[in-house]
């Protein structure tokens, strides 16, 4: 991995060697992704990149002609060094801003079929997933070679139900709720194949004609409300509310209504029950989720204070106010003479928080909003802790937690927008060989946010430990990629100072009297921030997010 440079504007970049390779593998369809996002943002924000980006530019295009010997207009490329690229009035920067432009795209274009996907989409494919339902609720649900989290797609094809009880919402509109050993497959939003199990079913009037197919025969709702008991020889039908039709090989099809039940059998006819087949509905599921959630949070609620605590906390920021007029979060850290100040909001909206209380969380789509924080002094190591729920990735960079300008020895924490969050510690100029070159080293994780993930609450930390010289990212209480801190990386005492929650203020110069600054708020929402003066463990991180998690593990 390369160090980077900060170039004292906006961006993050490497030295002047570096950045002209990474030019030349632009232009050559060469670059690497993860250069590409880099060499883009400095080419948005930097008019000296941009500047010899066009020079070379210029000579790859000369090189080019004379290779094929054909006849070259240099017309278009004289004077090029005294082109003005602040004056957005100028004709030939706007031309020249939109060659580049068209060359990275073109670049993206040509390098579809055989780039990461991230990058393929980029180019001209849409964001795509696979399945035809979502997983709504569960409670006590064990899954048999799958982990299905509440808010995933149900894996296409044949899915186990071990035991416990789950909620499905198919995209026709049509609830399920499963309860039990169940054997079953999604087909499609108006079709569902049951092997074997209990399930109560809900069917809108949009879904009019939603089947279930069974061993025994199929179950054709015609609105509004069944239950359905399978086995390997027999299915059980119970109508709570409407009609539905049943049908298989050996019979005419019949039509069962509201307060009756019927046997398809594998080996006999069809018959009258008189069992009762009670399973609990959709409704009744999820009062009884909410219930067991109100539970949740009453012991998370009770484990607040001894987090609180915690002498190494520096800030712990619960982002709900009392009031909506109030614009200022309390910091709940009580043990540390140098603790965090307390937060000041900056037009970012109340919504709800994790638990769905409204008025609970910060929603920080607004592009100019953040939550202005100061944390002095110096701390062997650093945690970082969030709860959010990301909408969309719409920058190369998203803010998490950035210090104003990026001075030395202070963190940048954020998430890129491919996925992968990033994190760094700024080396002061003593410790890189020059005056004019100032480094740091990025610790990336792997791509850990798509989008199917969106408007879903999620806990993001990483540690920076000093004594075990690594730095560890998490998602949910799980450690998701490790990396060593280099000796010559390492940066023994931390400082903060003024920083932001999901967005970057001041970027260098601090102050500044310039109104254009770069876009990096969140477009998503933040409930919970807190951060810690050294490293927490794996089974801290950990225990954290199975306190703090509104839904069932």
């Amino acid at each position: 991995m390369r160090r980077s440079k900060i170039t004292g504007k906006w961006g993050y970049f490497v030295k002047n060697s570096e950045r002209d390779e990474l030019l030349d593998e632009l232009l050559d369809g060469s670059i690497s992704e993860a250069d590409l996002l880099r060499i883009e943002s400095e080419l948005l924000v930097d008019p000296d990149v941009r500047q010899t980006y066009y020079n070379r530019l210029q000579l790859h295009v000369m090189l080019e002609q004379l290779a094929s010997e054909s006849p070259v207009d240099l017309s278009e490329f004289k004077n090029s060094q005294g082109l003005h690229w602040g004056n957005r009035a100028s004709l030939v920067a706007g031309v020249l801003i939109g060659l580049a432009a068209s060359l990275i795209v073109a670049f993206f274009v040509l390098r579809s079929t055989d780039q990461p996907p991230q990058m393929a989409r980029a180019a001209s494919t849409e964001e795509s997933a696979s399945g035809f339902a979502v997983l709504a609720g569960q409670s006590g649900a064990v899954w048999k070679n799958n982990s299905i989290q509440v808010g995933d797609l149900v894996p296409v094809g044949e899915v186990r139900l071990e035991s416990g009880t789950v909620q499905l919402e198919l995209f026709s509109g049509v609830q399920m709720v499963l309860s039990g050993d169940c054997l079953f497959s999604v087909d499609s939003p108006m079709q569902v194949t049951m092997n074997h199990g209990s399930v109560r079913i809900r069917v809108p009037e949009p879904a009019e004609g939603f089947t279930i197919k069974t061993s025994s025969g199929d179950i054709v709702d015609l609105g509004t409300e069944f239950a359905l008991e399978v086995s390997s020889d027999r299915s059980d039908v119970r109508v709570i509310d409407g009609e539905v039709e049943l049908r298989d090989d050996k019979e005419d099809p019949i039509r069962v209504a509201s307060g009756n039940s019927m046997r398809l059998s594998r080996t006999g006819p069809r018959e009258s029950i008189e069992d009762q087949i009670e399973l609990i509905g959709p409704i009744d599921f999820q009062a009884l989720l909410r219930g067991q959630q109100k539970d949740r949070l009453a012991s998370w609620k009770s484990k607040e204070a001894s987090i609180q605590n915690d002498p190494r906390l520096l800030g712990h920021y619960l982002l709900s106010t009392t009031v909506p007029q109030q614009y200022e979060l309390a910091n709940f850290a009580s043990k540390r003479a140098d603790a965090a100040s307390a937060g000041a909001i900056v037009a970012a909206q109340r919504t709800s928080d994790r638990w769905g209380r409204p008025g609970k969380a910060l929603d920080f789509s607004h592009i100019g909003s953040r939550i202005r924080v100061r944390v002095d002094g110096e701390h062997r190591g650093l945690t970082l802790n969030a709860w959010v729920k990301i909408n969309s990735l719409d920058r190369w960079y998203n803010s998490l937690f950035l210090t104003d300008g990026h001075e030395d020895f202070e963190p940048h924490w954020q998430i890129m927008n491919d996925g992968r969050i990033f994190f760094s510690v700024k080396l002061p100029q003593s410790r890189t060989g020059s005056p004019d070159e100032e480094f740091q080293h990025i610790y990336f994780s792997p791509p850990v946010w798509n989008p199917s993930l969106s408007g879903r609450w999620m806990m993001l930390s990483v540690t920076y430990d000093v004594d075990n010289k690594r730095v560890t990212h998490f998602v949910n209480g799980q450690s998701v990629s490790r990396e060593v801190i280099e000796d010559e990386d390492l940066v023994e005492k931390i400082r903060v100072g003024a920083s932001s929650l999901c967005n970057w203020s001041d970027p260098q110069p601090m102050y500044r009297s310039d109104a254009e600054f770069v876009v990096r708020n969140l477009n998503g929402s933040m409930d919970e921030f807190s951060i810690y003066s050294g490293a927490l463990s794996n089974d801290e991180i950990r225990s954290l997010f199975q306190a703090g998690n509104p839904n069932e593990l």
